[in-house]
């Protein structure tokens, strides 16, 4: 019986822990069907007003996608993009679910405990609302 390749979706923000994500799936998922999702800030906050992303966070979003399907291709790893705006770890969430991820990775920040416990970590937040397996890479 064949096995089929994993679904992962890869969290990247051009930050050092999230390439380092993006190393680990190249280093132990070379047969993964590969999503990437780069998250953009609202411009505006409110969760009922409509959510875009201004236009330099829009420009980095794209180039940050771009970076990232590039350094995957370099292993063979053909990925998909995905660009929304809104919170990070709510829109991770919901790609997940959405696309039937089995494992969701990346980058722990490494944020103090007091600006943990101030601004939250994005990885805790995915952690404890994720529909599947979690890998965060320090």
């Amino acid at each position: 019986m064949a096995t089929k390749s994993p679904n992962v979706l890869l969290a990247y923000d051009r930050s050092e822990p999230s390439r380092r994500a993006l190393d680990r799936i190249r280093t132990l998922m070379a047969d993964a069907s590969v999503a990437v999702v780069t998250v953009a800030p609202p411009v505006y906050k409110d969760r009922t007003a409509s959510q875009f992303a201004d236009e330099p966070d829009a420009k980095w979003q794209q180039e940050a996608l771009a970076e990232a399907k590039a350094l995957l291709a370099e292993s063979g790893i053909e990925a998909r993009g995905a660009a929304p705006v809104g919170r990070e770890a709510d829109e991770i969430v919901r790609l997940a679910k959405e696309s039937g991820a089995d494992l969701i990775v990346l980058g722990a920040r490494g944020l103090n405990p007091l600006k943990r416990l101030v601004l939250g970590s994005v990885s805790t937040s995915v952690l404890h609302h994720a529909p599947c397996d979690v890998l965060v890479v320090k």
